[in-house]
């Protein structure tokens, strides 16, 4: 199983509004995605930063959505992703 984790500034985002465009649209176009398993999606801190964890059953599946939101894309309204990392998951609990 491989993760990816993504951290996105939202801090020009009206919080409500990219709430709603994370759970109406921006999660469920994720969750069609071949190979993802579950997700955990943040609201951003103090510094605007939000952060999302998906997990994909491969590598290649993960690699694939790292590529769709990687570093500099916009995934909805005036937010960017400002790190994208893709890594193998050692544990789960």
């Amino acid at each position: 199983m491989y993760a990816v984790l993504i951290e996105v500034d939202v801090a020009g985002v009206d919080r409500d509004s990219g709430i709603q465009a994370l759970r109406e649209h921006i999660v469920p176009a994720i969750q069609q995605l071949p190979g993802f398993q579950s997700g955990i999606w943040l609201t951003g801190n103090d510094q605007g930063a939000g952060l999302s964890l998906t997990l994909w059953d491969s590598e290649e599946n993960a690699r694939t959505m790292a590529d769709r939101f990687g570093v500099g894309s916009s995934p909805a309204m005036s937010a960017q992703v400002a790190r994208c990392e893709v890594r193998e998951v050692a544990a789960t609990a």
